[in-house]
């Protein structure tokens, strides 16, 4: 269950470990699952070809693992989509996207890649794996629509609606 080119678990590791872990999750103890979409690579891939791009996605990747160890699992969808989840007992929820997003960003010569992202909190707002990663889905591309603000301003006030909508004495 690991993806070939990035040696991350794929979708259907994913979809089994996401459904453990509704199973222990609680409003006391929830899972956040984290989508990202890589913007730019296909400019990329098509610029410097299929082999840089893998290159690139494997970069990426090892960046995102390293990144999470001990607080999160990292996941490769498929294409240019990553997954992450992380129980929320651990650590700062928006440091943890914050650092998503750093690894799977990169610019160079000629190029700028970047990851845009929806989160959901489980048991809270899905209570099984097709339901939370369609609003995670949703809520990425939502931001893909918006005018492009800054990654940390991005960040905050996603993670800042979730919370605020399911704790507001928080």
């Amino acid at each position: 269950l690991q993806d070939p080119l990035t040696g991350l678990g794929n979708r259907r590791a994913l979809l089994a470990d996401l459904q453990a872990r509704l199973a222990g999750a609680t409003l006391d103890a929830p899972v956040m699952l984290q989508l990202f979409d890589l913007d730019g690579f296909k400019t990329y891939n098509d610029t410097y070809g299929h082999p840089a791009g893998d290159a690139l996605l494997t970069r990426m990747a090892q960046r995102l693992r390293d990144g999470l160890i001990g607080r999160a699992t990292a996941y490769r969808m498929g294409g240019d989509e990553f997954c992450v989840l992380a129980p929320l007992a651990v650590g700062n929820p928006l440091a943890l996207l914050e650092r998503g997003q750093r690894a799977l960003g990169e610019v160079g010569d000629g190029f700028e890649i970047s990851a845009a992202h929806g989160c959901v909190l489980v048991p809270e707002e899905a209570v099984d794996a097709a339901t939370a990663l369609g609003l995670a889905d949703r809520r990425m591309y939502a931001e893909k629509a918006t005018a492009r603000r800054s990654a940390d301003e991005q960040s905050r006030d996603v993670l800042l609606k979730a919370l605020e909508e399911h704790h507001p004495d928080l």
